[in-house]
């Protein structure tokens, strides 16, 4: 049950489609999940070495989990930062350019 939920975290972090939002939530879901499995080893029965077993990969899964989380929170800020820095350069660049004559306002002025 904990291996398969492993390579499934694994699979949909590699995975290179689909919207890294809704990566996250998948995410995250199995972070709760993962929460509430630890919580009921923890209070369920069984001898003390089994649970310690199972209470470590889950840790670990929960440690993994969370860093992929991270991962892709960072690539979406870096991504979101890339969207909007183009749009401040062109805007810095626009407000930089002198004003050119050529236009109609210049004719008229002339002509005054």
């Amino acid at each position: 049950m904990t291996i398969s939920a492993l390579s499934n975290a694994s699979a949909s972090s590699t995975s290179g489609s689909g919207n890294t939002a809704s990566r996250i939530q998948q995410l995250q879901k199995q972070l709760r999940d993962a929460t509430r499995e630890l919580k009921e080893v923890a209070n369920g029965s069984g001898d003390a070495e089994t649970k310690k077993q199972q209470a470590e990969l889950l840790q670990m899964r929960i440690q993994m989990l969370q860093s992929q989380i991270e991962a892709l929170q960072n690539q979406q800020n870096q991504q979101a930062q890339k969207q909007h820095s183009p749009a401040k350069a062109v805007e810095a660049a626009t407000a930089q350019r002198p004003a050119q004559g050529g236009g109609l306002g210049s004719l008229l002025d002339e002509y005054v």
